[in-house]
């Protein structure tokens, strides 16, 4: 169970939305160099972000993308579904095409704490909580240099 690189994408994109902070929309190209993001994969994945509500495209002088819905609201995994992630396809990690609670891989119980986690932690991480993480961190880092 690890994201595909387009789930990461995603997670990077809205966190880069996040963390900048901007009064007016960011442009693809900024948001593409903050994330590290290929500009025509960053596209592919803001469409979907656009798709899902969590963003609004403004096209145009001054244009870009900007969160179009608040932040406690979009949590980590409505970001993954979004950009496609599905925690029920994860294959099994000992490549069993037939693994569960009947018929385990050796692997399988640890594993399935492990999703559990994992779900958990991204039906209950917000935007939200990113932002104030982010701003903690940028706080420390102020308060370190005086």
């Amino acid at each position: 169970m690890f994201l595909n690189q387009t789930s990461q994408y995603a997670l990077r994109a809205m966190a880069g939305l996040i963390v900048a902070d901007q009064n007016g929309p960011m442009k693809s190209k900024d948001l593409a160099q903050t994330t590290e993001i290929p500009s025509h994969y960053l596209s592919k994945i803001m469409r979907k972000m656009v798709e899902a509500g969590f963003v609004e495209s403004k096209k145009g002088h001054g244009g870009g993308f900007i969160l179009k819905k608040p932040l406690e609201q979009i949590r980590i995994i409505d970001v993954l579904n979004a950009a496609g992630f599905d925690m029920d396809e994860q294959p099994c990690v000992f490549g069993w095409d037939q693994c569960s609670d009947c018929n385990p891989c050796p692997l399988h119980p640890v594993w399935k704490r492990l999703k559990e986690s994992f779900n958990e932690w991204a039906f209950n991480t917000t935007m939200e909580d990113i932002r104030k993480e982010n701003r903690l961190l940028i706080d420390m880092k102020f308060s370190q240099k005086s």
